[in-house]
């Protein structure tokens, strides 16, 4: 009979050699409606299926829009997360696009989004320049997200929701997150209103990650950003938690997200611009978080809070990422290789040794045609 332990971030330190029961995973950032654009309309993702959430133990994800604005809008991102409640997963999005300034929006303005449109809890994501991750920021970018933090800010209140903004920050040139530190200083807006998105793209950024984190800010580690996954700046999100303790940001503001089915132009050496688009799987998300405990001795308990209570808390998503009375019935079952066996969403199975227990209506089709079908236990 196997043995189980539970394992929530606040659990005593777990023996190895156990099954292990946890929170599902919260994924803060997910391009549902397929990323990428940026080097024509080939190299659009496709939308994101239900099972390749589940199959990476996402049971939460918030979706966004990204650099294509154009031929996907904030109507077609609300009914994708609706779809998503629909297969029996939970799903959120935030109002917005990496590069328009004013960004688009359902209702017309940020403040009606959040406060109106249940599915929609904050706003990004959102890029501190206008002219998006190649340039420095400077001027009226920094200002217009200030005010767009504000609106987030006070539909937040008004509806009861986080209203958070996530920050897709120029990563290449010598600014990173100052301009925001300026926007702090400058407007009092709470620092814990903005997430930073993957701060581990570069050196410069992780160094102003650890100065916004001493500021009890939260900061978020890219899983798909790795010079193994062609991002030659970055560092491993496998270092990155470690690299971000000691260098004092509290346990309880780092969260790790996916930026999954996300398609940036992938960086090729010794080409002047890029010619393919860099695909990021969801499934990154549980292989760092492996490496974490495997290769990086990081307790289970400590490296289960950045995807599970941690992203719960700045989504405002009360009921997200713990194991308690009260909260949803989404549970992992791990074994004792770390490895997901069972994937329960809302207290129905969806995932089982290995076969999907529950798809979407064309999850089984599209595999089919891809040639990839499974067997679905229970049809």
């Amino acid at each position: 009979m196997a043995r189980w332990i539970l394992a929530v971030p606040t659990s005593p330190r777990l023996m190895p050699k156990a099954e292990i029961v946890c929170p599902g995973f919260v994924d803060n950032h997910v391009h549902v409606l397929g990323g990428g654009g940026g080097l024509g309309f080939a190299s659009r993702a496709p939308e994101l299926q239900t099972s390749q959430l589940v199959r990476g133990g996402i049971t939460s994800v918030i979706g966004m829009l990204g650099f294509d604005a154009t031929t996907k809008d904030m109507a077609s991102l609300v009914a994708k997360t609706k779809a998503f409640v629909q297969d029996g997963i939970s799903a959120y999005c935030i109002t917005g696009a990496t590069l328009e300034h004013p960004i688009p929006t359902l209702t017309g303005r940020i403040r009606t989004d959040i406060a109106f449109v249940d599915e929609i809890i904050g706003v990004g994501e959102i890029s501190i320049s206008e002219l998006g991750y190649g340039y420095d920021s400077f001027g009226e970018g920094a200002q217009y997200i200030a005010k767009a933090a504000v609106e987030g800010l006070l539909a937040g209140r008004l509806a009861g929701k986080s209203g958070y903004l996530c920050l897709q920050v120029p990563p290449y040139l010598s600014e990173v997150l100052k301009p925001i530190f300026e926007v702090l200083d400058k407007t009092g807006i709470p620092i814990t209103q903005f997430l930073p998105s993957h701060v581990n793209q570069t050196d410069e950024y992780m160094s102003d990650a650890i100065n916004w984190g001493n500021r009890n800010g939260y900061v978020d580690i890219g899983a798909n950003y790795s010079p193994e996954n062609n991002f030659s700046r970055s560092t491993l999100p496998s270092k990155a938690y470690g690299i971000l303790r000691e260098g004092g940001v509290p346990a309880n503001r780092i969260t790790m997200s996916s930026d999954g089915n996300g398609a940036p132009p992938k960086e090729e050496a010794g080409e002047k611009s890029p010619v393919v688009a860099n695909y990021m799987p969801v499934r990154s998300l549980h292989r760092v978080w492996k490496r974490w405990v495997r290769d990086e001795g990081v307790s289970i308990e400590d490296a289960l809070a950045p995807v599970t209570s941690n992203p719960a808390a700045i989504a405002g998503l009360s009921r997200k990422g713990r194991i308690a009375v009260g909260g949803d019935a989404d549970l992992l079952i791990l074994n004792e290789d770390l490895e997901i066996d069972t994937v329960i969403a809302r207290g129905q199975p969806h995932f089982r040794s290995g076969a999907m227990v529950r798809t979407g209506m064309f999850d089984a089709t599209i595999r089919d045609e891809m040639g990839t079908a499974q067997h679905v236990v229970g049809g």
